[in-house]
């Protein structure tokens, strides 16, 4: 099986985004993103810019982003941690499987099952958010996370979670800054009426910490309104 690397090679001035270079080294990659930067678009880049078509899929697992509203043509299972009721807990495809965000045995199983396997392995998602907003206390979403973390590591998978920081409490993304090797913090700039992206690194994995830096144009995951 041919090895998939994960990079942002794109330059700002020279200075690449991301300073190592490469996702898959690390374990546990954090996306923080704020304001008019979309969760949805930042994923599908992710997925064109940093993952490539080479190599096995990597595993989707979506919160508010609805697998129809992310562009890929990815293969393979898809978990879905949304808000259900008893008469939605199907999706037309059958690729899909339907999670409730406060059901979190169900989506760490799916997790563990994503996790099997040899070779390099990815899983992306936005799932964070819906469970974030529907877990019952800080408590059970830091044992939640710490089971997640634990897993990742211990299969040697690369998670890139991607989660929209200024929706919730600062505790909370604080807690799941903790547990990461690198985080991507994306935020907009209004430069005189023009909208921009800045993004910058915080690597803790390497002690590397980039200030922020303007994001290519032609790239900027914003929220459609905006592009």
């Amino acid at each position: 099986m041919a090895t998939r690397k994960l990079s942002f090679t794109r330059l700002d001035q020279g200075k690449p985004l991301l300073n190592r270079g490469t996702l898959d080294q690390y374990r546990l990659v954090v996306v923080c993103v704020k304001g008019n930067v979309s969760v949805k678009e930042t994923m599908s880049l992710i997925l064109k810019e940093a993952i490539g078509p080479e190599g096995p899929s990597p595993t989707l697992v979506l919160g508010p982003t609805a697998p129809e509203d992310l562009s890929t043509d990815w293969t393979g299972k898809i978990g879905w941690v949304t808000f259900v009721d008893g008469t939605s807990m199907s999706h037309p495809s059958s690729d899909v499987e339907i999670i409730s965000p406060d059901n979190l045995l169900e989506i760490n199983l799916f997790i563990e099952k994503a996790s099997q396997g040899e070779g390099a392995q990815v899983i992306l998602g936005d799932f964070l958010d819906n469970i974030i907003k529907s877990i019952g206390s800080p408590e059970s979403f830091y044992s939640f996370f710490c089971q997640l973390a634990s897993r990742v590591r211990l299969r040697k998978r690369t998670a890139i979670l991607v989660i929209k920081e200024d929706i919730h409490e600062k505790p909370m993304v604080e807690m799941v800054k903790r547990f990461a090797d690198i985080v991507l913090e994306f935020r907009d700039q209004d430069n005189e009426g023009a909208l921009t992206v800045e993004m910058r690194t915080l690597n803790f994995a390497d002690n590397i910490y980039t200030r922020w830096l303007p994001f290519p144009q032609a790239l900027r995951p914003l929220c459609t309104n905006y592009t």
